[in-house]
């Protein structure tokens, strides 16, 4: 085979090849070499057979896996996709088995890893919350809890025009949040053949560049558009002629039911049952809840998208591989070198009664079947600001129908406020809006902490402190320790209150969503709402935000950097296994889950497991001098010299400099 590999000076590969199938193959094979582990993972997870190397820590992913149907959903989208896919998925699965020197890999296998990244990351887990909340507490603790899934605190993109910027042509900025992994989700990665020259990230296991991407004349960004596309139906199930049924709208209707079995590295083999409905897999034990997704409704994943997106040159041709885009629904930031900015929501949403939007519907209620999809979804073209922001937010009306759910626009308008205080922006320093670290969210709790009176002189001096605090959550702020030792005592109290104890077991549906409904981090997430609206499930706000203060004020605050360490997860600590410490776990991190910079926060803890897994500035004057970083680096090996040697340009905002550049490249290498 024709191909080359070169890593440039962080140990990013940089792969050329002669042609599509030889450079599929060579990318996978160095995925194989520099992430086995990773990818191994990842393919265990997609078939549902991580218990048969973890024992029993495995089960429980494994029943979700199977239930949920990812491999079957994975092989379905494979023969979903054109002749030509099929063969770059055939090439790509080549390279890692020679890599591996077995066939473990299936050509589907990618589609079930992309799939196991992206199944929860949609709506459906946090509607396991709002119907938690909505039975417990009813309506009015629906207006005291936040319902909004934990991805409103996340993301950021934006793209300027020409005339914004230092050379004349746009720039396109990002950061992708999500949960921290080592090794990380997202690989840099650069692919060259005859048909396309592409930079960009791609997810481990998975070919091609997916997300974020500089193909020389165009570059794209993301983030999630927060679109509600997953469904939970209450499934009424009955045995009837010696049959298992369920009923739906028109009546009675057969189900497929069929048992498999979980290998267990500790113990004999598990069986699992399967049971499919019209409306979908259940994928609980504990109730019979069905889950619909964009996804399975088509039999489509969306790597259609895969190759037209590598060939595109232009925010035209971006646009049109999009149309093959099923899920994540994405806010995608596209600009070319022509001059054009844009900002479109890509994915499938379908067209459904609002209830669905809002918890469990039951399934046997024709009124919340699906009825079609979304045609019409959001785009937006810069304004005479010269700009697009997105930050999972409502950008525009037209957003109403894909969800109802969105993070508040803090994020958005405080990136856009950055940018307009400048006439024009060079690559070197797009990112710094992004790194912004204002708390954004905190104004309701510092009005409360400022309307309080008749305190002891230790709790009026840290009145003062947070009074004339300059809201930045700096590592080594006064003001930001103060904030989040009185935020969190406020967080710890109101997760205690005994208005709040039918809320408190978070394994109700089972370990693995604990993240969802976990009641402190809940109550984080809606300390503004409870403000306002605390009296109406029986908690005196109020009394408490005293409390905080006076105890807070005689103690002694840890510095916010001591609270808020880098906590990046490893595979085998996902399954709640042993596993080695990566090399830059606990390091301080300035930001907080309501800044731009939006470094997650979790009450009681000293570690932040959640922001940008990347951070990037496409330039379209000159793709080689953009930017990027991820939290660690290029390799998956423990000692490797680029396992972490990316983590300070990534949280100081620095970035490395891209280079594309062949020639260069070679001799950097030599």
């Amino acid at each position: 085979m024709s191909s080359e590999v070169i890593h440039d000076a962080h140990g990013i590969p940089h792969i050329r090849a002669d042609s599509l199938e030889e450079l599929a193959f060579a990318q996978g094979h160095e995925m194989a070499t520099a992430r086995a582990g990773q990818l191994e993972l990842e393919r265990l997870r997609s078939e549902g057979r991580t218990a048969a190397h973890l024992g029993r820590a495995g089960l429980e992913w494994d029943r979700f896996s199977r239930r949920a149907g990812i491999d079957d959903l994975a092989q379905r989208g494979y023969d979903a996709v054109d002749d030509e896919t099929r063969d770059f998925l055939v090439a790509f699965t080549d390279g890692i088995n020679v890599a591996f020197r077995d066939r473990r890999w299936m050509p589907w296998t990618p589609l079930g890893v992309f799939l196991v990244q992206q199944l929860q990351f949609g709506a459906y887990p946090s509607k396991l919350w709002r119907h938690r909340v909505s039975t417990t507490l009813g309506p009015a603790g629906v207006r005291a809890l936040s319902v909004e899934p934990p991805t409103v605190a996340g993301s950021n993109a934006y793209a300027l025009t020409g005339d914004r910027t230092s050379t004349g042509l746009p720039l396109v900025a990002g950061d992708p949040h999500r949960v921290f992994e080592a090794p990380n989700v997202y690989l840099q990665t650069h692919l060259a053949c005859p048909d396309f020259d592409v930079v960009g990230f791609c997810f481990p296991g998975v070919p091609g560049i997916q997300h974020f991407g500089h193909a020389g004349s165009v570059a794209w960004g993301l983030t999630n558009a927060m679109a509600d596309y997953q469904d939970l139906y209450a499934e009424q199930l009955e045995v009837r002629d010696g049959r298992l049924v369920a009923l739906g709208p028109d009546g009675w209707e057969p189900v497929e039911v069929r048992e498999e079995f979980l290998d267990n590295l500790d113990d004999e083999p598990e069986p699992v049952e399967i049971v499919v409905t019209e409306r979908g897999p259940i994928v609980f034990e504990s109730e019979a809840l069905s889950l619909r997704t964009a996804s399975w409704a088509l039999g489509d994943l969306g790597f259609g998208a895969l190759l037209p997106l590598l060939r595109s040159q232009t925010v035209a041709d971006v646009e049109s591989a999009l149309e093959h885009w099923v899920e994540p629904v994405n806010n995608w930031v596209i600009a070319d070198s022509v001059g054009v900015v844009r900002h479109r929501v890509a994915g499938r949403v379908p067209q459904r009664d609002l209830a669905n939007r809002f918890g469990i519907v039951p399934a046997s209620d024709g009124r919340h079947a699906w009825s079609g999809w979304v045609d019409d979804l959001p785009v937006v073209d810069p304004g005479d600001d010269g700009r697009v922001v997105t930050a999972n937010e409502r950008t525009t009306p037209a957003y109403d129908a894909i969800s109802s759910h969105f993070a508040e626009s803090w994020r958005a308008d405080r990136i856009g406020t950055r940018l307009d205080a400048e006439e024009s922006w060079s690559a070197e320093r797009a990112i710094e809006p992004l790194t912004d670290v204002r708390q954004l969210g905190g104004d309701a709790l510092l009005a409360a902490v400022a309307a309080l009176t008749d305190l002891s002189p230790e709790a009026a001096d840290l009145q003062r402190t947070l009074g004339s605090w300059d809201l930045a959550m700096a590592v080594d702020s006064a003001g930001a320790a103060a904030f989040n030792d009185v935020r969190e005592r406020i967080v710890l109290a109101v997760s205690a209150h005994p208005a709040l104890a039918g809320l408190t077991d978070a394994t109700v549906y089972g370990e693995m969503y604990v993240p969802w409904l976990w009641l402190p981090g809940r109550v984080g997430q809606s300390l503004t709402k409870l403000l306002a609206h605390g009296e109406g499930i029986g908690i005196d706000l109020p009394a408490l935000v005293r409390a905080a203060v006076e105890e807070s004020a005689a103690a002694t605050p840890r510095p916010w950097g001591e609270r808020h360490g880098f906590g990046p997860l490893t595979g085998l600590a996902q399954f709640g296994l042993d596993d080695d410490v990566v090399p830059v776990a606990g390091e301080p991190l300035p930001g907080d889950a309501e800044c731009v910079a939006a470094m997650g926060w979790l009450a009681g803890t000293d570690t932040s497991v959640r922001g940008p897994v990347a951070r990037y500035v496409w330039d379209l004057a000159d793709r080689d001098h953009s930017r990027w970083a991820v939290p660690l680096g290029a390799s998956g090996i423990p000692g490797d010299p680029h396992q972490v040697d990316q983590f300070e340009a990534w949280r100081d905002g620095t970035l490395l400099q891209v280079t594309t550049d062949w020639d260069t490249l070679r001799k950097e290498h030599s």
